[in-house]
């Protein structure tokens, strides 16, 4: 049952499903188990660095002995396969935080503060402001984890922001679900009624106070695109994610010259309006095509495809798609200078 089935269930990637169990596994110390998990993680694309991301960021949400307990394991099963330990590094890259952030740190200051100043200072000026920050776990990940961790623990005090903050991160309620019937089975039953009767709750809450308008500023929550998605220098800012089932999202990109994303797909296509320059854009076995300021682009579900910058001039442009099963892009291998420059390949890239 659970693992030719639980585990095969669409509603949540193998890499989601390993990033509950070893969440799970560490939150609540159960390193015997872990070793096993960790190797599959690995193998469902858990990378190394989140690997560490996450270690990290569970010593926080589950206490420094549990976290330091897994790394002998975590040493053991990256050095078994040889990682290299600059692998696990973060680029210090520093992530946005939900608009909803500025709300949260006033409360803290407003209740904690009082009773607990140096709580109080360490939750806002650390744990939110720095770890929260990193980019060794993207925000939606970070989210996951510590759902899966509060649950798995029965913190339920605690479980109901980390769902509405995980709504925020890019979870859908479909996600959060599936998570808490996957923890079921490593955190057992219990743990997991009781998680859905807080998800319940914080689904009812929000409906109710879920705004009818929300506008996204030009350059917010600026990012860097990461290295292993694109080539050059990418920066991604006004993210924007559809709140309760909806399933629509994205954000403004902007392509230095001669910087491109890596081949990738979209389960259910994407759209591009470009906003500034010029750029370039290949579908697999197709021609390459320039894209102007004023142009919208469409490229059909599941199409293998690349978009970025022209050589001498940079381009911006709003990028939109929906996710299908928690999925709104399939990336693939980086575009050779050969590919973009539109040259034969050479005989080590046929």
């Amino acid at each position: 049952m659970l693992f030719g089935d639980v585990w095969r269930r669409a509603e949540l990637s193998p890499r989601d499903r390993s990033m509950v169990t070893v969440s799970v596994l560490i939150a609540t110390g159960r390193t015997a188990q872990l070793e096993g998990h960790l190797g599959r993680a690995l193998d469902n694309g858990v990378r190394p660095s989140e690997v560490a991301g996450l270690v990290t960021h569970l010593a926080w949400y589950t206490g420094w002995p549990n976290a330091v307990s897994s790394l002998q394991v975590v040493d053991r099963v990256m050095g078994g396969r040889g990682v290299d330990p600059s692998a696990v590094q973060s680029d210090g890259t520093p992530v946005g935080l939900p608009s909803t952030d500025p709300a949260r740190a006033r409360g803290v200051s407003d209740t904690i503060a009082p009773t607990a100043p140096k709580l109080a200072q360490l939750t806002n000026d650390v744990l939110f402001a720095d770890v929260w920050r990193r980019s060794d776990l993207a925000p939606r990940d970070r989210s996951l984890a510590t759902i899966a961790a509060l649950a798995a623990n029965g913190d339920a005090d605690q479980l109901a922001f980390h769902v509405t903050r995980g709504l925020e991160n890019g979870l859908t309620r479909a996600e959060i679900a599936e998570a808490m019937t996957h923890l079921a089975f490593y955190a057992g039953w219990p743990k997991a009624m009781a998680a859905i009767a807080v998800l319940a709750k914080t689904n009812g809450a929000r409906e109710a106070v879920a705004e009818p308008l929300v506008i996204v500023p030009p350059g917010g929550s600026p990012q860097k695109g990461p290295a292993e998605r694109f080539t050059g220098t990418v920066t991604v800012t006004s993210p924007f994610r559809s709140s309760g089932d909806a399933r629509l999202g994205g954000a403004t990109v902007t392509f230095r010259p001669g910087a491109r994303s890596n081949w990738h797909s979209h389960p259910l296509g994407q759209l591009l309006v470009v906003t500034d320059g010029e750029g370039r854009i290949q579908v697999e076995g197709g021609d390459m095509r320039a894209i102007r300021a004023g142009d919208t682009v469409w490229t059909a579900p599941n199409v293998r495809h690349w978009h970025g910058a022209s050589p001498d001039r940079a381009m911006t442009h709003v990028a939109i798609s929906e996710n299908m099963a928690g999925q709104d892009v399939s990336w693939g291998e980086p575009v050779t200078e050969a590919q973009y420059r539109g040259l034969p390949a050479s005989p080590s890239e046929r």
